[in-house]
């Protein structure tokens, strides 16, 4: 037994060494390589300012937030409804919510193409009302919201699941009416996770990058703009994007910590 426990504890710790390595190779050194590119060369701070980070940071950061208010509206109902009311096809529409997660970004983009296009399902009737819809801002908002929504309808399903039934019950027994419970008792008891939620779901859609430069158009979120810069050999400008997004991500993750651990 001694013999075999110590060559479990070897184990433990290779495997333990092999993953502090992994994780080293795949996300220290990818920031400690961008620091190093930005301080190996004169850094001109006037970038920061320049049209070429400015506006795409303003562009992330406002369709960003318009697409999470909209994934919050749509998807907390959508929680509700997946969490307290049985209907067919449920575990159907369960499935399509979390399709976003595993589907890849670029073949999203195909998706609003064929749904909002100019030939689209949709795009086609309302290019002849004269809306277009592609290319715009607004389906960079759309597309964000696509991959965002599922994070806000997963974190405030797990915590609508742990209310306990007896308090639904107790204020159904007061005479509360449907909607009143819904507000007064599973929304407050679920705040954190519809927080946590809209907090993941924000960072997924400022990050966004596949779905959104297939409908963007000449249009240039940060991501997409990090991607343009860098294919176009403007590594500066490229760096300074990274430092920004990952600055944002780092400060949403942060906050994403406190507001699960309060």
């Amino acid at each position: 037994m001694p013999i075999r426990s110590g060559y479990l504890a070897i184990g433990v710790k290779f495997a333990t060494s092999i993953s502090l390595l992994v994780f080293a190779l795949l996300i220290i050194f990818p920031l400690i390589a961008l620091v190093f590119t930005i301080f190996s060369a004169p850094v001109d701070f006037k970038a920061l300012s320049s049209r070429s980070v400015i506006n795409p940071l303003i562009l992330s950061v406002l369709t960003a937030l318009i697409s999470t208010a909209i994934s919050v509206l749509v998807g907390v109902p959508l929680a509700y409804v997946l969490t307290y009311k049985s209907f067919p096809l449920r575990d159907v529409l369960d499935t399509m919510v979390n399709l976003p997660f595993v589907l890849p970004p670029s073949v999203a983009g195909y998706l609003l193409l064929l749904t909002f296009g100019k030939y689209g399902l949709l795009g086609y009737p309302l290019n002849i009302l004269g809306i277009t819809i592609m290319f715009t801002t607004f389906a960079i908002v759309i597309a964000q919201t696509f991959v965002a929504l599922p994070f806000v309808v997963k974190s405030a399903r797990a915590t609508m699941e742990d209310i306990q039934p007896s308090l639904i019950d107790a204020a159904k027994t007061l005479g509360a009416r449907e909607f009143e419970i819904f507000r007064e008792v599973i929304l407050p008891l679920s705040k954190t996770g519809v927080l946590s939620g809209t907090i993941m779901a924000y960072a997924r859609a400022i990050g966004e990058f596949g779905a959104t430069m297939m409908v963007c158009g000449l249009l240039v979120t940060l991501p997409v703009a990090i991607y343009a810069n860098a294919i176009g050999g403007d590594r500066e400008t490229a760096n300074v994007l990274a430092v920004v997004l990952i600055a944002i991500a780092f400060t949403i993750l942060t906050v994403f910590k406190r507001v699960v651990r309060s």
